[in-house]
């Protein structure tokens, strides 16, 4: 059995309030007319199927869409269903966590303080500046996200809480990397894991910067972080790195060779995808929590989750394997056609690995 399971429940499916232009979900979500909010039903299975899996820490991941759309009744069924299911009391020790990923658009007083209480962590995503952010994280009529989101984070900062972040990288900040930094360390979050704008069927090129401004934004973001020597303020992929040049293991799925084997997706109908990535593409359906438990899914799936971590042979002398993992398998899907393929963020990744191991030499 894994050391961890994260469990990614979608509890409105892809339904969300924003209209992100680089949602990798776009394609997918504006083709379907309607998401129902997750049943009681499919809710409280999945809190006591997991019980299967508890040789490991758990993780429930709330994820969308957005999630927060569900409402804060579910939520509260939730904790019920959690606490009844591990009666052993480790949902408050820390070996099950409940997670959300959630824009903040939603984010209010009464939400805020449900949450504290009963130990969410939460992350939200923040593109930098006003500028940048509003540029593509967008209500559905055009007007920006920007002020909302700060005002979310302030308030559940001011709980003593931390925050994480994801950034995307976008043609809207690339050539701003100082200011980007500055505004992300100002804004409240405690960390930040930045990601890059990748293609998908929806056509969202519009939006991506090319490999060298991507890279150069990395580098040097990366020495003004080095610069500070903040340890209180962590950018995971420059700790994924520092990690393992130290000898240690990434921290992130598409950094781990292995790392799919960790995640199953629940979306609101109760249909399990391997990751959220491929929810409502049916040929990655694995299963559906009301016809068999998580755990039978899972194993009858072995085949599935073995071609996700597919590591093209190419890659196998490469000294960086250990630290990108051949990168995210979706990505290597929907931009590279198969899964037994090389990490489209290759060469970016490499640069900035060099540059990070170059600048940390006299470290290690």
């Amino acid at each position: 059995m894994r050391e961890k399971m994260t469990f990614l429940i979608l509890p409105v499916g892809l339904s969300c309030n924003i209209a992100c232009k680089y949602c990798y979900h776009g394609c997918v979500s504006k083709n379907i007319k309607k998401y129902e909010r997750m049943s009681d039903e499919i809710l409280e299975k999945i809190m006591f199927n997991a019980r299967e899996f508890e040789t490991c820490d758990i993780d429930f991941l709330w994820h969308g869409g957005e999630p927060l759309l569900a409402g804060i009744d579910h939520f509260k069924k939730a904790i019920k269903f959690q606490s009844k299911a591990f009666l052993n009391g480790s949902i408050f020790s820390g070996k099950v966590r409940n997670v959300i990923q959630s824009n903040m658009t939603l984010f209010n007083k009464k939400t805020c303080d449900f949450l504290m209480k009963n130990k969410f962590i939460i992350s939200t995503s923040i593109d930098g500046d006003k500028d940048s952010h509003d540029a593509n994280r967008i209500f559905s009529d055009g007007s920006g996200t920007h002020k909302n989101v700060l005002k979310s984070i302030s308030m559940w900062r001011n709980k003593g809480e931390p925050i994480g972040a994801v950034s995307l990288i976008t043609k809207s900040n690339v050539h701003k990397a100082e200011q980007v930094y500055a505004e992300l360390k100002a804004c409240g979050i405690t960390s930040c894991n930045f990601h890059f704008c990748g293609q998908d069927e929806n056509s969202s090129i519009d939006t991506i910067p090319t490999e060298k401004e991507t890279t150069d934004f990395l580098k040097k973001v990366f020495d003004l972080w080095m610069a500070d020597d903040e340890p209180g303020f962590p950018i995971r992929n420059f700790r994924n790195v520092l990690r393992v040049l130290s000898g240690g293991r990434p921290m992130d799925c598409t950094s781990n060779i292995n790392g799919c084997y960790g995640f199953m997706s629940i979306t609101s109908n109760g249909d399990v995808y391997p990751c959220h990535r491929y929810v409502e593409r049916k040929d990655y359906c694995i299963g559906n929590i009301l016809e068999m438990s998580l755990l039978e899914i899972y194993n009858n799936a072995k085949d599935m989750y073995k071609n996700l971590c597919s590591v093209n042979k190419k890659c196998t002398t490469c000294e960086w394997l250990n630290t990108c993992g051949n990168g995210c398998a979706y990505e290597r899907l929907i931009i590279n056609g198969s899964f037994d393929s090389i990490d489209p963020d290759c060469f970016m990744k490499k640069e900035l690995f060099e540059h990070i191991k170059e600048k940390t030499i006299d470290h290690f």
